[in-house]
């Protein structure tokens, strides 16, 4: 039996080491942060949530994400502002209170960094756990030309504590048939922009849903083009609300 000098086992030890480095750098440079990652994140009720984020690029190499719950069943959460620089990543989990992310891709392929939901910061892990699987919100048909525009109504009506809450709606025809269609909320100056779903329009006939709300809106617009009356329905519960053109 040969016994090696303690010098070269230290330095065997070290190369080894140095290798695995290596190698895990290596795996961390050619995937980047693409991949369906798996954490846990931590209420304020002191319970912790298994979250998921699925990211990836489009076909225009931009990076999307959506987020889910697997305990609530829930998938295809919005996600908005990716933001990827080198190993650094940020977003906006908007159905999360809208939390902010950021994150960093460390050598050991974990994302790293912190979640916070106003001046309120807590660490935050993923692990990535296999391909991507993004999920988006469906793009929806182009709308006419009188519903083109910004809206404005008020959710729970002037009767409501502090006369209700400003909602705002943002409907742009896009090149390609599509509309790009978003809410603003007078809750939060955060949220804006978040985007509707399921866009119709048959007629004078409107609606779209507000998958962040787990609400939807149906109404008429009126034949000069500037009132859109109809309902704001939640959890199946409807309440009058009219949208008025800015």
């Amino acid at each position: 039996m040969t016994i090696l000098p303690t010098g070269i086992l230290f330095t065997h030890s070290l190369r080894s080491a140095g290798v695995a480095v290596l190698f895990a750098a290596l795996a961390c440079a050619q995937t980047g942060p693409a991949g369906h990652w798996e954490g846990v994140l931590a209420a304020d009720n002191n319970q912790n949530i298994g979250v998921t984020l699925d990211l990836a690029k489009d076909a225009k190499s931009e990076w999307i994400a959506s987020m889910g719950i697997p305990s609530m069943k829930m998938t295809g959460m919005v996600v908005t502002d990716v933001v990827v620089n080198g190993n650094s990543l940020k977003f906006i989990g908007v159905e999360l209170m809208m939390a902010k992310f950021d994150l960093v891709l460390t050598p050991d392929g974990t994302l790293k960094g912190t979640v916070a939901n106003g001046p309120n910061s807590r660490p935050m892990e993923f692990k990535r756990t296999g391909e991507a699987k993004v999920e988006l919100i469906p793009d929806s048909p182009a709308v006419s030309k009188e519903l083109e525009g910004d809206w404005e109504g008020l959710f729970g009506g002037p009767n409501a504590p502090n006369g209700g809450i400003r909602l705002t709606f943002h409907f742009k025809n896009k090149p390609d048939n599509t509309v790009a269609a978003t809410m603003d909320s007078g809750l939060s100056a955060n949220m804006v922009a978040m985007p509707l779903n399921d866009v119709k329009q048959t007629g004078q006939k409107v609606e779209f849903g507000m998958k962040i709300a787990h609400a939807s809106f149906e109404g008429t617009l009126n034949k000069e083009g500037t009132e859109i009356a109809g309902q704001f329905i939640h959890d199946g519960n409807p309440m009058p609300m009219t949208l008025r053109k800015k």
